[in-house]
């Protein structure tokens, strides 16, 4: 139908250029002449207008064209097309269901919309009144109105009061409600418009965070009608459906809160808190695995305060969720310790042992289930052995003469030592000793005698605490043997080194005498420890026959008066309880078939206390604090008489030099002194003499070793 319409305005146009043509054919030259050029100009424009006029005439045509027709002819289409009928009708679904009423009711609300709009027009009141001042104070109190969602203090003092006296939920809904709010501004929300409140300033949020700290706990145990003595199961309570939600909510803000706080004192405020909401936790399976995550990175990582708190919480998760907890707990808090254990020192020492005993006591709740753990670690550190001692390689020997491997020997041998006499875990003990005498004995040099101190540490806790015998003496003899005590040291250390933050000792530090000295110390520590161990034993006098012997050729050996002194002591204080047990047991007959008459007799001896044993509780008490100072660092300098620097005056110097108080001072003299000065205030030549001789008779490191520790550089102005 277009197609037509459009050659018919083509004809149109032909013929009146034509007509054009023929009349300029016919016209004479007079004719030519006589007309005006400006007529036929506008005639050829007009001609042009009238083409438009065509066209606009045919594109009106086309939006003239009667839809009833249009519909009929799209309806043929059906018999005349049928695969483009099929085709629009899947396509284009509206050009063959299009309704004609909806056109024409389109055409005449375009037509009407069109008047309305040059209709109207904007015509000012005459009624126009100047804006004062009063207008602006009229609109803050406008948005004051509107801004309902802001906390302010006044409003959090009505909801403190009526959180302690308010039995609904609608007080702890809002305060709830206010803590989302105030979380807002620590950790951004995904709906921050959705917010029921708004809280602006520190101020705000610190009171905001004081009222849900200190008040809902006993708001949510008043609604819910808890009582402090007995906690039963909390979702089974009647109430708990009108606040299920305001709680988990509540506890999942507060999950978020100690994810992004930083401060150790906030967070222990705010772990003391979860503490007191633990109870309502166990309703929500879901919070469990992120609120346990939380815990165990503070338990592992944080400071001495958060550890504890966190650990308490940890520990409550625990005894409440046994069955679903305990497994995830043995396996994460040990791979934690083990991973945390991996550098030891004196800062470092007391968080790693608070970790081992938390550990011992949340294993210690289920023992069979410890068994299965203990089971797979102590069979995978005896793989590690194994592949050392029979490869050889340095990879293999680094896999267990490292901090990780011996502290995962000591928490399990901590564990066995705890756990009850008739406990799967003591099937155990005898595949633990042996891994730790096989670890001894991997490299046995004086490199490693810090490590072999260790483990015959764990041996004797391990014979004490669970009465096994164990072999320990041989390990400490050896020592005394093969090592030659009377070699002097090449370097001084003017601090002892201690064993308890070292496994492996340097070359130079091998050559200082402070080596020795502490390997002495140990040995004599560790055998009155065991000696003491067995003081009260009917086999004491025989088992140390060995023992007096190797200590009296060591004497014999032996020219330092130090070491000799102790091992004397030693020596004199294990023959005297020999003596005594001797003379105990030749009173009575004991029938060695009867172990309980023996155990009985041992026990008598124990109560009475042996001379050894009351002494090693007096050693050890001057011991343990001397080890509390060196981990403290409280120890005072003075006592290892550690050379001091003093810059001396022009002055007074000679005053200075005439009362010394020890042979170690050092004096450095200012470079910038003129040489008159220097001539005047020289030190006489004696002097130096004799300082010379009192340094001549000390042994000074011969290697550029740095013997002056810990000085201020304000000395050196």
């Amino acid at each position: 139908m277009k197609i037509k319409k459009e050659k018919s305005v083509k004809g149109k146009t032909k013929k009146l250029v034509t007509k054009k043509r023929k009349q300029l054919k016919d016209a004479t030259m007079d004719d030519f002449f006589n007309q005006t050029f400006e007529d036929e100009i506008n005639g050829n424009d007009n001609n042009e207008q009238g083409g438009n006029t065509y066209e606009d005439d045919a594109e009106s045509s086309e939006s003239d064209m009667d839809p009833v027709e249009h519909k009929k002819s799209l309806m043929r289409l059906k018999d005349t097309d049928p695969e483009f009928y099929k085709y629009l009708k899947e396509n284009d679904k509206n050009l063959l269901e299009f309704n004609i009423s909806d056109e024409d009711d389109d055409i005449n609300n375009d037509d009407k919309s069109s008047l309305n709009e040059l209709d109207t027009k904007h015509i000012p009141s005459s009624r126009l009144e100047v804006a004062s001042d009063e207008s602006d104070y009229e609109m803050d109190q406008g948005s004051e109105i509107r801004d309902k969602r802001k906390i302010t203090l006044k409003l959090l003092k009505t909801w403190q009061e009526d959180i302690q006296k308010d039995k609904s939920s609608k007080t702890i809904k809002c305060a709830v409600e206010a803590f989302h709010a105030a979380l807002h501004t620590v950790a951004e929300s995904a709906d921050p418009q959705l917010l029921q409140y708004k809280v602006e300033g520190g101020a705000v949020f610190n009171e905001v965070v004081q009222l849900c700290i200190l008040y809902l706990p006993d708001a949510f145990k008043r609604y819910l009608k808890l009582s402090s003595e007995t906690q039963p199961q909390i979702h089974k309570l009647k109430r708990f459906g009108k606040v299920k939600n305001i709680l988990k909510s509540y506890l999942t803000d507060l999950i978020k809160i100690l994810q992004n706080v930083t401060s150790s004192n906030i967070l222990t405020i705010l772990l003391k808190h979860l503490h007191q909401m633990l109870p309502y936790t166990q309703s929500f399976s879901s919070l469990t695995k992120p609120l346990l995550k939380i815990l165990l990175k503070f338990w592992s990582t944080g400071e001495e305060s958060v550890r504890v708190v966190s650990f308490l919480s940890i520990l409550r998760i625990a005894t409440s969720n046994q069955e679903s907890v305990l497994e995830i707990l043995f396996k994460t808090m040990y791979v934690k310790y083990v991973e945390n254990s991996k550098f030891v020192s004196l800062t470092t020492l007391p968080a790693i042992n608070f970790m081992r005993h938390s550990l011992v006591e949340i294993y210690l709740l289920d023992s069979n289930l410890a068994y299965n753990h203990a089971f797979l670690y102590i069979r995978q550190l005896a793989i590690h052995l194994r592949n050392a001692m029979t490869l050889k390689k340095k990879e293999h020997f680094q896999a267990v003469y490292n901090w990780q491997y011996i502290n995962s020997l000591r928490f399990w041998s901590e564990l066995i030592n705890l756990s009850k006499s008739d406990s799967m875990l003591h099937s155990l003990l005898y595949p633990l000793v042996q891994i730790i005498i096989g670890t001894i004995k991997v490299i046995p040099t004086p490199q490693y005698y810090p490590l072999r101190f260790h483990c015959l540490q764990m041996l004797i806790d391990i014979s004490r605490e669970t009465g096994t015998f164990i072999p320990v003496l041989p390990f400490l003899l050896e020592i005394l043997n093969s090592y030659d005590f009377n070699k002097k040291h090449k370097a001084v250390s003017m601090k002892p080194i201690p064993f308890i933050c070292i496994l492996r000792m340097s070359k130079s530090q091998l050559q200082e005498n402070g080596f020795k000295d502490n390997v002495i110390d140990s040995i004599y520590k560790l055998i009155l420890e065991n000696a003491a161990k067995d003081s009260h034993t009917v086999y004491f006098p025989d088992l140390y026959i060995p023992c007096i012997i190797q200590l009296k050729a060591f004497l014999k050996k032996c020219h330092i008066a130090n070491y000799c002194r102790k091992m004397k002591q030693l020596l004199d204080k294990i023959a005297e309880n020999r003596k005594y047990i001797e003379t105990e047991r030749n009173k009575t007959a004991i029938d060695l078939k009867n172990m309980q008459e023996i155990t009985n007799w041992e026990n008598k001896i124990k109560v009475q206390g042996t001379s050894l044993s009351k002494f090693y509780e007096s050693w050890i008490k001057i011991h343990q604090s001397q080890k509390l100072k060196l981990l403290t660092k409280n120890e005072d300098i003075a006592e290892y008489r550690l050379p001091t620097i003093r810059k001396l005056k022009k002055g007074i110097e000679d005053k200075e030099e005439s009362s010394d108080e020890s042979e170690f001072d050092m004096r450095i003299k200012s470079d910038e002194r003129k040489s008159d000065e220097d001539e005047k205030h020289s030190r006489p030549k004696r002097k130096k003499l004799k300082v010379s001789k009192a340094i001549k008779d000390i042994d000074l490191p011969k290697e550029n070793t740095d013997i002056v520790q810990d000085i201020n550089s304000d000395d050196w102005d």
